[in-house]
């Protein structure tokens, strides 16, 4: 896939696509005044193929969760750092998913007011979606990242190679974040992600087409709005009752899938206020139900979604900015009240439309 840039008000950075870890590898080994933190299970699945780079540059292994990935944990990278007297010259290069680069990117922020870092996405949600767009937030007391800022990397490196090691879990979950982005794109950004998974599985031959793609549909909206003012909360589509739904679970459903499952909960919202053509909805709901299921331990109830919900950043006054669309790439921003209305149709889909409704009650049963 062909390189681009992204644009940011902090300098505008890279993002470069690479076939090999060897080279890419040999090319981060040669950054001058560098220090590394990575993902430790990363680490051990590619302790060969990073070897000359972990054993020419001080190495921090970590545990990317959700229990590191709070200011205890970004103050251990912060001591580290120190540990290796680390300057203003110095340059974080981050290897791991989702969890590790908001660890990195923030410590890089805070430390010396604003260290350089590279990062080297390692799953798929990362590569297609985070990895661009300077958000970094760590979690606080019981919420999910509470505490953020905008921080753009220096670098993005996206390495084909490690597709072919991320379980099914994994590959799965990012593309919740594709189908994300690929809807909010366009109608036609839609039916490619559709046929290329319908005809080759979510390992398709066209999946780093399909993450460029979504990359670039990303940096379409953050290059006209980098801090979240306006056009960039679209982007926030399935994101507030997917997090509710993470939060509900203790994380038993991995990010991108619960972002699906909040894209389908919204669009059923959007159909019942008129919005959104049933044939829309319909083409999502099934393109989830086919390839992005999973299992609940136990039945949701719709009053402890809005429960969850209450405390999304995008709550203010007693009303959530919704992001409904009107189809394919017509996505907008509603005031929405938490009322008996909003909670009634919740419990609707909850109970009749919701993708996993049958296997929940199943297990309850059982």
């Amino acid at each position: 896939m062909q390189s681009f840039a992204v644009q940011s008000g902090q300098g505008d950075y890279p993002v470069e696509f690479c076939s090999d870890m060897t080279s890419l590898v040999a090319q981060l080994a040669q950054t001058a005044k560098a220090v590394v933190v990575v993902d430790r299970i990363v680490a051990g699945a590619y302790d060969a193929a990073l070897a000359p780079l972990t054993q020419r540059l001080p190495t921090l292994r970590i545990d990317a969760t959700e229990e590191e990935k709070t200011l205890a944990g970004v103050g251990r990278v912060c001591a580290w750092l120190q540990e290796q007297n680390a300057t203003k010259q110095t340059t974080l290069i981050s290897i791991g998913g989702g969890i590790t680069q908001d660890i990195c990117s923030f410590s890089a922020h805070i430390y010396y007011r604003g260290l350089r870092w590279f990062y080297v996405p390692t799953t798929l949600l990362a590569m297609s979606d985070s990895c661009i767009g300077a958000k970094c937030c760590i979690n606080h007391g019981n919420f999910k990242n509470q505490l953020g800022a905008f921080y753009s990397p220096t670098q993005v490196h996206i390495c084909e190679a490690l597709l072919g090691t991320l379980s099914e879990d994994a590959v799965a979950s990012g593309y919740g974040e594709i189908l994300k982005l690929m809807f909010t794109g366009s109608r036609e950004h839609f039916a490619r992600l559709e046929a290329s998974v319908r005809r080759g599985g979510l390992h398709n031959p066209q999946l780093t087409r399909l993450i460029h793609d979504s990359l670039l549909v990303k940096k379409s909206v953050i290059e006209v709005d980098e801090y979240e003012t306006g056009l960039r909360r679209i982007l926030n589509y399935g994101h507030t009752f997917g997090h509710a739904l993470e939060g509900l679970t203790d994380h038993e459903v991995p990010h991108g899938l619960a972002v699906a499952w909040g894209m389908d909960l919204v669009n059923f919202l959007a159909v019942r206020r008129g919005m959104l053509a049933e044939a829309d909805y319909r083409a999502v709901h099934d393109f989830v139900r086919a390839f992005l299921p999973f299992q609940l331990s136990r039945p949701l109830r719709a009053a402890d979604l809005i429960r969850y919900a209450r405390r999304d950043k995008k709550v203010a006054d007693g009303q959530v900015n919704l992001i409904l669309a009107k189809g394919p790439g017509e996505l907008q921003v509603v005031k929405t009240p938490f009322d008996a209305h909003l909670e009634a149709q919740i419990g609707e889909y909850v109970a009749s439309h919701d993708v996993w409704a049958d296997r929940c009650a199943g297990r309850a049963a059982a």
